[in-house]
């Protein structure tokens, strides 16, 4: 094997230290050289390892003087066997088995589990194995890459002769059947490759992909071997380089992944990153050394989906077409459909570089007739892609070309997809080309940023459609309506094109964007808005996640930065679909309540003049007013001297951030308390559901750390915080008001798992152990916690804002509480919010005497944080 080698005299069976040790040897050694050698000869060193072991003890055993044959199939039958992949086998026999030789055949398979070999094992009849294939594709694919390893090499011979042959499935059923379970793969995997943790084997561009196209030319052709479809015209000789190019990177990758981890595994999961990379070459511990790889990966991956799809579609239409003759509909001189597939009638017509463009606006025309391009024509599209000189965009009749695809109502669909996919959105603007496979370190984005933006502009196809979750129909409604939905797109298009350039990605992604539209020949006010939208897209979000959003104050100076409602709408769209691009597992009622509660307050406050907006002291009268109708509806005996006495010691929060129900239920809870003359803490968690969470209620004597008791205890019981609100009494209670979710990102609606939170609190705040802490998440390691300490504008003239942004652990917030404990800070409010690995948490505080944070107090918290929590 050119220097691997590695002969093993491989000691007896009973010797189970000795060849254990004697795998773990070479297995080092073909690690130890991986590098200097070609990756398909490390495999198939590791194969023959295994090989020379399975002989050896068929030998031993005296199989071969039997009716039995030993056989490789599947990764280990390729000769493309990982440092942890299943050693799949399968012994094959003519006639029945004996007793005897049952008996053998079970110690020998035991003493391969006893090597800690992961088996994957069948023993069968030649006839049994013939039946299993008719039943079963997968076992019959699995089967297509018998390789016999000892005994009577008829068995694999029949076996494959077998499953060559029409009677079991025709080259047309094994084709269908293997394209709709790459269909299925896909699906499973979010139609991309390109999440931020791919799986090397089954996502869009991965192994299997290859080792589809492999079985469906040896079931068609009698030969797996890739150079079969080289020399028969399916690949080019540059195309099989680029796909034999990216499979072995892949390779490298997942022997890279198996060493890294220790065991069998495909899903290059974050915290496994870093020691891959390093693996690999790319460099030290950083994100640098990932952001390489993870590059390079993605490009592997996006050519091996695009080769995969270009010779899945040449056998659809060429090798397996329909007896049925097809008859292809003329577009125009230069297209044509046929069989669902967009075709060029002449191999010369992207000379004319418009004609590109031009071919994704018929894509877009004729979507509901497309299911893709042409196998020759995306050929075609490959080359002339390679010999591009500069940027599509260069072209004045491209430009126009762009502008119609962006304006047509169908753009969005199945022509930006294929754009996306075939590397044209990378070719037309310069700056897509530098996010693609662009990374983003952090669990809050799910995607690359090029897929990322991708989804996004899908979203608001969704929303064009009348598809979108009915959770945000009021955004599809708002979209509908939009009169320049372009506008938009173009914005979705520029938001976070200038990420990973340094800087902030919205300003400069902002100027990009001006710069596109002047280009472009956009008018003065859209290329405005269009820079507007770049440069502001987090706003609403960030305002959502961090601000009272109930509070007038926080809804005038919203709308002032808005300014018109043409933008609010086009913001909120955009808002919404970028969250859901992100990451599928942010979205919820939730968010979508409380987006959907800023845009309506918002709305109001610019049709109605933001100087007439309804001032705080205003809403307040009007919520105590019916809170105190509900009281009285309810108990007509009420002591409203009481009740007012009552009311004098609660801050004004208890009636700003409550609407009147809340504060009609909370004092009678308050009311019952006292005249108990109860010690332990008032503790309300109901059934109800409000804005798509569980309200917690806690009302007791003030006491320092009671807020962290709290939050950790919740963080315990796997119960999330989306939103809290803290203040203090005249009389020195605490009240605390919090916004939760279960563990499944849905409200506490079981009686059972709701009590269980009860009784844990009250044993917590009665002063009593709170039982086992909540354990750290393993793939948090991968991330710096270094806390980012911002200082926001406070409307309050004795209050300091900040926003902590750090990892989110289970002590992350009993460290903040240290640092503030340490200066004597008073929390007056605090508001809550996890995004992936992240916890971004705004906080209203004071200092000793109730005062405003100084300068040199707002530095010294920031060192405290930092050191406490980094």
């Amino acid at each position: 094997m050119n220097g691997l080698h590695y002969g093993i005299d491989w000691p007896q069976s009973s010797d189970v230290g000795g060849i254990k040790q004697a795998l773990a040897d070479q297995l080092e050694f073909l690690d130890h050289n991986c590098a200097d050698h070609a990756i398909r000869e490390v495999l198939q060193a590791r194969s023959d390892c295994f090989d020379s072991l399975l002989t050896a003890l068929w030998q031993e055993y005296g199989f071969g003087d039997s009716d039995l044959s030993l056989n490789a199939v599947g990764g280990y039958g390729r000769r493309t066997l990982h440092p942890f992949s299943d050693i799949d086998i399968c012994v094959l026999h003519r006639d029945p088995l004996s007793p005897e030789l049952e008996d053998k055949l079970r110690s020998f398979i035991t003493s391969l589990w006893d090597f800690n070999i992961t088996l994957g094992h069948g023993v069968l009849s030649v006839e049994q194995a013939k039946s299993l294939c008719a039943e079963d594709v997968t076992a019959a694919t699995s089967m297509l890459d018998m390789r016999r390893l000892a005994g009577d090499p008829e068995h694999s011979q029949i076996i494959s002769a077998t499953l060559l042959e029409r009677d079991i499935y025709s080259s047309a059923t094994f084709f269908k059947l293997k394209q709709d379970e790459q269909s299925r793969r896909h699906t499973k995997s979010s139609g991309s490759g390109f999440s931020l943790e791919p799986n090397l084997k089954t996502s869009p561009g991965g192994l299997r992909d290859i080792q589809t196209l492999g079985w469906i030319a040896n079931k068609h052709f009698g030969s797996q071997d890739e150079q079969t479809l080289r020399r028969m015209g399916y690949f080019t000789a540059d195309e099989y380089a680029e796909l034999m190019e990216a499979q072995n990177f892949i390779w490298r990758v997942r022997w890279a992944l198996h060493m890294a981890v220790r065991r069998s595994e495909n899903r290059l999961q974050i915290e496994n990153q870093s020691e891959v990379a390093r693996r690999m070459g790319f460099g030290g511990e950083n994100n640098t050394a990932i952001e390489k790889m993870m590059r390079q990966l993605y490009r592997a991956l996006s050519r091996v989906r695009e080769l995969n799809q270009m010779l899945m579609a040449h056998f659809e239409h060429n090798v397996l077409a329909s007896e049925v003759p097809s008859s292809p509909l003329v577009l125009n001189e230069h297209f044509e459909i046929d069989n669902g597939l967009i075709r060029a009638r002449d191999e010369d017509v992207f000379i004319e570089r418009k004609q590109i463009l031009i071919m994704f606006r018929l894509i877009a025309e004729h979507e509901d007739k497309l299911k893709g391009i042409a196998p020759e024509t995306l050929r075609l599209l490959r080359q002339v892609r390679r010999r591009l000189l500069g940027d599509l965009q260069d072209f004045h009749a491209c430009r126009q070309e762009f502008i119609a695809l962006f304006r047509h109502p169908r753009g969005m669909g199945l022509a930006i997809t294929l754009m996306h996919q075939y590397g044209l959105l990378a070719a037309y603007l310069p700056q897509w080309r530098e996010i693609v496979g662009q990374m983003q370190f952090d669990l809050f984005h799910a995607y690359t940023v090029d897929e990322h933006t991708h989804r996004l502009l899908k979203n608001l196809y969704q929303f064009e459609a009348g598809k979108e979750d009915k959770s945000i129909k009021l955004v599809g409604t708002i979209y509908r309506g939009l009169d320049t939905k372009d506008t938009l797109l173009f914005a979705a298009l520029y938001h976070d094109l200038a990420k990973g350039r340094g800087g902030d990605h919205s300003k400069l992604g902002a100027v990009d964007a001006a710069h596109f539209a002047s280009f472009h020949g956009l008018k003065a006010s859209q290329a405005k808005t269009i820079s507007w939208l770049v440069e502001n897209h987090l706003l609403m979000s960030m305002t959502a996640q961090r601000m009272d959003i109930y509070d007038p104050d926080v809804v005038s100076n919203f709308a002032k930065a808005v300014k018109t409602e043409s933008r609010l709408e086009m913001l909120y769209c955009l808002t919404v679909a970028d969250i859901q691009a992100t990451n599928s597992n942010l979205w919820n009622d939730w968010r979508a309540t409380l987006l959907a509660d800023l845009f309506q307050a918002c709305r109001r406050a610019l049709r109605s003049g933001l100087e007439n907006m309804l001032e705080m002291r205003s809403l307040i009268r009007e919520r105590k007013a019916d809170a105190k109708e509900m009281l009285l509806a309810a108990d007509p005996n009420l002591d409203e001297d009481n009740l007012k006495q009552l009311w004098k010691q609660m801050p004004l929060s208890f009636f700003s951030n409550a609407d009147a129900n809340d504060i009609c239920r909370y004092t009678q809870a308050i009311v019952g308390y006292h005249d108990e003359d109860r010690e332990s803490p008032l503790i309300l968690l109901d059934g109800e559901v409000y804005k798509g969470c569980s309200d917690l209620f806690v009302y007791t004597k003030d006491k320092p750390g009671l807020f962290v008791s709290l939050f950790n205890t919740l963080a315990s019981l796997k119960v999330s915080v989306k939103q809290a609100q803290i203040s203090v009494t005249r009389h020195g209670y605490v009240l605390e008001t919090l916004k939760i979710l279960d563990y499944n990102d849905e409200p506490l609606l079981s009686d059972t798992r709701r009590q269980q939170v009860l009784n844990r609190l009250n044993q917590v705040l009665a002063g009593k152990p709170a039982g086992s802490k909540a354990k750290p998440k393993r793939r948090h390691a991968a991330f710096n916690n270094v806390p980012k300490v911002e200082y926001l504008n406070s409307r309050r003239p004795s209050r300091t804002l900040l926003n902590i942004a750090a990892l989110e652990t289970p002590e992350v917030m009993s460290r903040i509480a240290d640092a503030f404990k340490a200066m004597e800070l008073n929390i007056h409010s605090a508001r809550i919010s996890t995004l992936g690995e992240k916890t971004d948490n705004v906080f209203s505080v004071s200092n000793r005497e109730g005062s405003r944070l100084s300068d040199e107090e707002q530095n010294t918290l920031v060192h405290l944080l930092k050191e406490s929590i980094g």
